[in-house]
């Protein structure tokens, strides 16, 4: 067993680590709670540009956007979102796992966060874009610029596929990865009659050509703001857990402190009664 010192200084180190742990639970929940009231801001929003734009899809025929019996897929760009930092639980780990063996030698990354820049280098993944300025406080213009040029890349052939892998969030607890497969679209041969007050001038294949930009804004957007909250989430969770952990071996050390104590007290009385019985014989 330690001695006095040794566990000492184990339980002040381990309540230091408890103070970072409960400080960092703290900024994550105030994160958690700003960037989940943007997403609830801007779900409805997401959720009628995804029907509007299945609708048009639906009723379209002839398209680069649309996936044809004969399209050929070479090479695909998968935009990977992670975080910049760690200490999220599992966040980037479930990600990386949802990844594992999809990712062809052809292929190109944008890699968003410095966690996923990180892995594309371990593994020797092609980065065709590295973004690590994403935070609680990304803005529509940034997804913007980003979803402009993965259109531009699309549109002149210099990809045939993209994929965007995020976190889903499910509530505050549950997080899971996912992948979409953004480009070529597949068609859904049953069309919805939810906006059949929908006018399609001059053809739905034109509004498509038109819209795609927005959709695909609102795609990476909305991803990476989901991305964030569920990244919020998982390390609030885990520096709850984390601040558990320590109090409960704090603790159990303090008790293994003050058993330690009592054993040395005891053994010092017992040689002092030793040494006078000793005395008290002579």
């Amino acid at each position: 067993m330690a001695n006095l010192s040794e566990l000492k200084n184990q339980i002040a180190s381990v309540k230091d680590i408890g103070k970072i742990t409960g400080a960092m639970e703290l900024v994550a929940t105030a994160k958690l709670k700003r960037i989940s009231k943007r997403v609830g801001d801007i779900h409805a929003y997401m959720d009628e540009i995804y029907n509007v734009f299945d609708y048009i899809v639906s009723h379209s025929e002839e398209s680069i956007y649309l996936k044809k019996a004969d399209t050929q897929i070479n090479k695909t760009l998968w935009v990977i979102i992670t975080s910049n930092l760690g200490l999220c639980g599992g966040y980037n780990a479930n990600v990386f796992k949802a990844i594992k063996g999809k990712i062809g030698i052809n292929d190109e990354v944008v890699a968003i966060g410095n966690k996923a820049v990180s892995y594309c280098n371990s593994n020797k993944l092609n980065i065709r874009r590295a973004v690590v300025d994403v935070d609680v406080n990304y803005t529509s213009d940034s997804a913007n610029n980003l979803a402009s040029d993965l259109l531009s890349w699309y549109s002149q052939g210099e990809i045939d596929a993209i994929n965007v892998v995020y976190t889903k969030f499910i509530n505050n607890v549950t997080f899971e990865p996912h992948i979409i497969n953004l480009f070529p679209i597949i068609k859904n041969e049953e069309k919805s009659e939810k906006h059949e007050d929908i006018l399609l001038e001059p053809d739905a294949e034109t509004v498509l050509a038109t819209g795609v930009a927005l959709y695909l804004n609102t795609i990476i957007f909305g991803t990476i703001l989901e991305s964030q909250l569920s990244e919020q989430a998982s390390r609030r969770t885990a520096m709850e857990a984390a601040t558990k952990n320590g109090k409960e071996l704090s603790e159990s050390l303090s008790i293994a402190y003050n058993r330690k104590r009592q054993e040395n007290i005891t053994q010092e009385i017992s040689e002092i009664v030793g040494g006078a019985n000793a005395q008290s014989d002579n």
